[in-house]
């Protein structure tokens, strides 16, 4: 497993930070890839943060009330690569099937 860092994005042009309102997960949670992991607000935007990857929360850096910059860590992420690879695989291809036309009986 790696571990990934969960990123403050860049929410607009001229916000220079944001402040964690509400963490939605907890430390041990399993998360999938693009859930929603927290709540920030910024002097122009609220906004639900995603999870960057599958994966265990393992540490939550900035708590609740805190403000960060742009580009600076929130928590960090223990991939899970099993439940990744589980995914990929429980998704069926789609199927191929030929269509039969029935031949027309001459008139």
């Amino acid at each position: 497993m790696a571990r990934v860092d969960i990123i403050m994005p860049q929410l607009g042009e001229s916000i220079a930070e944001g402040t964690v309102v509400k963490w939605l997960k907890k430390p041990g949670d399993k998360v999938g890839k693009d859930e929603s992991i927290l709540e920030i607000t910024t002097d122009k935007v609220d906004s639900e943060i995603p999870s960057p990857s599958a994966g265990i929360l393992v540490e939550i850096v900035a708590p609740e009330g805190t403000t960060v910059g742009i580009g600076l860590p929130l928590g960090v992420l223990e991939t899970d690569v099993a439940a990744a690879a589980g995914a990929a695989k429980s998704a069926p291809a789609p199927a191929v099937v030929a269509a039969t036309v029935p031949a027309s009986a001459p008139e």
